[in-house]
């Protein structure tokens, strides 16, 4: 099932039939959404094996692009419609984050959209696990490392590349699972 986010998206997208690129695709389940609703989708992730088993899994569909890559470390491609980053920028450290925004935005057409939910520290699990050494908010909670984003920072940062934030906000009810219901930050930023 795609995520609430994903739905949320293509809300917004309506009818237009956009090219998006999924940063951290995971399972696939949102990239394989976007493409059963028509958009035309590149789909990155580190994971080998996953990126192997969606290739063969959704051959059939002629509109997405299961890719193994890196998504901190990406070179200049053509213009999105969309960047779509679920779950991902809280997996990576603040200098790879930093610079997957700044690629963003090169690689957005006018009036393309960033599209981020994320861990912030408004989370629940916020300050949970581990520490991770000389790392600011990063965390290890069972075998995972978090980093859990300041809501403004990241704000200020994506008004700084050029973006304006047609949605920012840091609240519950984005994405609740299995009877939990806990604070995360969702972004719209346009170029």
């Amino acid at each position: 099932m795609p995520s609430l986010f994903a739905h949320y998206v293509a809300d917004l997208l309506g009818d237009k039939k956009a090219e998006i690129i999924e940063l951290g695709c995971g399972n696939g389940r949102d990239a394989v959404f976007f493409a059963k609703e028509g958009h035309w989708v590149d789909a990155i992730d580190q994971c080998y094996n996953e990126i192997c088993f969606l290739m063969k899994q959704y051959q059939h569909l002629d509109n997405i692009d299961f890719r193994c890559d890196d998504f901190t470390d990406m070179v200049d491609d053509e213009p999105y419609d969309v960047v779509y980053s679920r779950f991902t920028l809280h997996s990576i450290s603040k200098e790879q984050q930093d610079r997957t925004l700044d690629w963003a935005y090169r690689n957005l057409k006018k009036d393309g959209l960033l599209c981020i939910e994320v861990r912030g520290q408004k989370n629940e699990i916020y300050k949970v696990g581990e520490a991770v050494e000389n790392e600011k908010d990063a965390y290890i909670l069972d075998d995972h490392y978090r980093r859990f984003l300041n809501f403004d920072d990241l704000c200020d940062y994506l008004k700084k590349l050029g973006f304006t934030l047609d949605f920012a906000a840091e609240a519950k009810d984005f994405a609740p699972f299995n009877g939990q219901n806990e604070t995360y930050i969702r972004v719209i930023a346009r170029k």
